[in-house]
This record gives structure tokens, C-alpha cells and sequence, in this order.
């Protein structure tokens, strides 16, 4: 009789510990706030074309590829307001990135190139917009190359 009322004691003590590590990780879990950061993000109206400017939280990290990353995340979201234009045509995701010394290496999939036909934009304004975005939110980028499947198509020509 006597070891099962040890036994309980301990199973009551063990659990109470449980609880009190289980109140303080939500408690520093609450307190923590998440890190964010506000960045701008630049698109065109859907009627003039003329580029259109929103600001929106994006988590940040002190990585910088990270950051890229969860930037272009949200880019690839599209605009929040409906009157402004997706830069990306429809299915268009990053496969990769790579930040080597200030020259970010943005990889995106096939679609990027092949989903054009109902898309407002020509793959020179992607570009081009996709470079201006990255150029005001990461100032510190010197190069940016931009390829599809690991390739990189020829901007320049006109579809």
C-alpha cells in the first residue's frame, strides 16, 4: 500500500512539472512577437498599367536569402487590392535561390515562360518588375539573374 501511494505522489509531481514547463513555453511562445518587417511592393493598375505601390509584413530573419525568399513568397501571392495586376502569370512558383555575394540567382517554374497568352504583362515588364521590387526592398543586391528551370530565357524578344 505504502508504494502505490509513493507511485501517485510521483505521477502528480511529474505531471505538475509538465504543466508548469507547458504554461512557460506558451507564456514565451505569447511574449515573443514575430519578427516582421514592412516591404514594398510595387505593381500595375489594372486599368492605366501605371505601377501602383503596396506595403505589406513580411517575416524577416537575419539570413538575407531567407529573406529574399519570403519576400517572393509574398510577390508571387499577387496584390492584395483587386485593382492591381499580377506580375506573374498564373502557376508561376520559385523552384530556387541562391544569394552569392550580393548576386541573387532566382530560379522560377516553367510557366513563368509558357502561361504568357492570357497574361497582361510581356516577359520584359516581368522582369523588369521583378528587378525594380527586389532593387527597393534589397538595396544591397549588385546583380540579379533570372532563370527558368536553370535556364535563362531571352527577355529581349518580343512574343
Amino acid at each position: 500500500m505504502k508504494y502505490i501511494g509513493k507511485f501517485n505522489l510521483l505521477s502528480i509531481l511529474f505531471g505538475s512539472l509538465l504543466v508548469v514547463f507547458l504554461l512557460i513555453s506558451i507564456l514565451f511562445y505569447t511574449l515573443e512577437p514575430a519578427k516582421q518587417m514592412q516591404r514594398k511592393f510595387i505593381f500595375p493598375h489594372e486599368m492605366s498599367m501605371k505601377l501602383t505601390g503596396e506595403t505589406r509584413n513580411v517575416s524577416v530573419s537575419l539570413s538575407s536569402e531567407y529573406n529574399i525568399r519570403a519576400y517572393l513568397d509574398d510577390l508571387l501571392l499577387g496584390p492584395v487590392s483587386l485593382r492591381l495586376v499580377q506580375i506573374f502569370p498564373e502557376g508561376t512558383r520559385l523552384n530556387h535561390l541562391k544569394l552569392i555575394n550580393n548576386d541573387l540567382y532566382v530560379d522560377f517554374t516553367r510557366n513563368l515562360v509558357f502561361n504568357l497568352e492570357n497574361h497582361p504583362l510581356k516577359l520584359i515588364e516581368i522582369k523588369n518588375l521583378l528587378v525594380d521590387n527586389l532593387s527597393v526592398n534589397f538595396p544591397f543586391l549588385e546583380k540579379i539573374i533570372i532563370t527558368v528551370n536553370g535556364l535563362e530565357p531571352r527577355f529581349e524578344i518580343e512574343e
